[in-house]
């Protein structure tokens, strides 16, 4: 798939850890591309069959002040919850520390059409999508 993102980045996004927080056993890592277990028992669990892990921070990749990423990040929390969406929090990192960690939301139960709408929304490069199968793939959005 051709695509407007830098071939650096990409590589980045590819071997980036997708963590989703919470208390114990509830937090669990994901990768693209890599069957996540506890993502596919989450999505059961609460009966839905798509997530996606997007973000509202830095948008195309372009820095912006704490300020306005949490601003933006707030936005997309409560774009979220007027959807009537569950979701959990998470960070996206860069185990190699060329790129900030990035707050994130997994959000349980999204089509695909609204999980891009979101995306795009905030100005996104590419997000994490998940069907039943708890299988994160990085969708393109540029």
């Amino acid at each position: 798939m051709s695509s407007a993102i830098d071939p650096d980045l990409l590589s980045i996004y590819q071997n980036s850890d997708y963590r989703v927080l919470g208390e114990g056993s509830a937090a669990f890592v994901m990768h693209i591309g890599q069957p996540c277990k506890p993502l596919r028992n989450l999505l059961q669990r609460t009966g839905v069959s798509s997530s996606c892990f997007v973000s509202a921070y830095n948008p195309r990749s372009e820095p912006h002040t704490d300020g306005e990423n949490a601003r933006a990040q707030a936005c997309l929390t409560q774009d979220v919850q007027q959807m009537g969406l569950q979701y959990l929090e998470g960070v996206g990192e860069d185990p190699g520390g060329e790129c900030a960690g990035e707050p994130c939301l997994l959000v349980l139960g999204i089509s695909r059409e609204k999980a891009i709408m979101l995306g795009n929304k905030y100005g996104q490069n590419a997000m994490l999508w998940s069907e039943a199968d708890g299988m994160p793939q990085l969708l393109l959005l540029r």
